[in-house]
């Protein structure tokens, strides 16, 4: 059963578990980095938004041997967690006051979204962009996100300088900040909700905040786009040593929707700046 196949079979076993109020249907989308990904979309009657879930990873369990009626339990229980019980009042898209203070930034690779970022309002930061979207939903449960186009600074009839700042104010209010320990030189600085986490390199002071307790200054490793990794200076490890670390990093332990960048910075606790 090639992955098409595998699809079509989730769709018809989770259609036969699922209440008649529910329908599943097939849905692609094209995610960070220009990456396509396909799996399954619940939409329940009355309520106006649907999660997705993608495949993949069951696919390669299927392909291990697991059987399907075991996957699509998995596939199920998932559902149940993550599903909405009430709708988003969708008029509060068309308003801008009414989602000013739910709008946040994350970033993303600037050189592999170059024509999503044509349709996109952002910033450039390093070799990054930093986009904006709208923060629904952000719970135990899961996230829900709306990513800010232009055609709604349109609708909106504000600037992308109004997105931006209002943007500014939110994220370290709505996803604070988190620096974790991982071993006895490495750290790892995240968010509070670790999803989308490495735009918490750009809120004020956090650079300084962890320089204070790292010591010194330290090397920017851009895990994926949910974390950073820092390093001591005083480790004593090229940047070029580094980069083929990232380079390992990014081949064999994150989703190519999840790659974030191919190069090492450096924050001088000296000047205060990222190199």
């Amino acid at each position: 059963m090639n992955y098409t196949e595998f699809v079509n079979a989730m769709k018809k076993e989770m259609r036969e578990r699922l209440a008649p109020n529910v329908k599943v249907e097939l849905y692609q989308s094209i995610k960070n980095n220009g990456t396509r990904r396909q799996g399954l979309m619940f939409a329940e009657s009355g309520i106006n938004i649907s999660p997705a879930i993608y495949l993949e990873e069951f696919y390669e369990q299927y392909q291990k041997g697991r059987s399907l009626s075991f996957l699509a339990e998995a596939v199920q229980n998932i559902y149940k967690r993550v599903k909405v019980h009430q709708s988003y009042p969708c008029e509060n898209i068309f308003s801008f006051s009414k989602v000013k203070n739910q709008i946040v930034f994350k970033l993303i690779q600037e050189e592999t979204n170059r024509e999503l970022l044509r349709d996109v309002p952002h910033e450039k930061f390093l070799d990054f962009a930093v986009v904006f979207y709208v923060l629904i939903r952000n719970d135990e449960f899961g996230t829900a996100t709306l990513l800010v186009r232009q055609e709604h600074l349109k609708n909106w009839g504000v600037t992308r300088e109004e997105v931006v700042e209002a943007a500014r104010v939110n994220t370290p209010r709505l996803l604070p900040p988190r620096l974790e320990k991982l071993t006895g030189y490495m750290y790892v600085l995240g968010n509070e909700s670790r999803n989308l986490g490495a735009s918490a390199v750009c809120y004020p002071g956090v650079c300084r905040q962890a320089a204070e307790v790292l010591g010194e200054s330290f090397y920017l490793i851009p895990s994926s786009i949910h974390e950073m990794i820092l390093i001591p200076e005083s480790y004593g490890l090229e940047k070029h040593q580094l980069e083929q670390m990232l380079r390992e990093i990014n081949e064999k332990e994150v989703e190519a929707e999840e790659v974030l960048s191919r190069h090492v910075y450096f924050f001088s606790r000296r000047d205060g700046k990222i190199h």
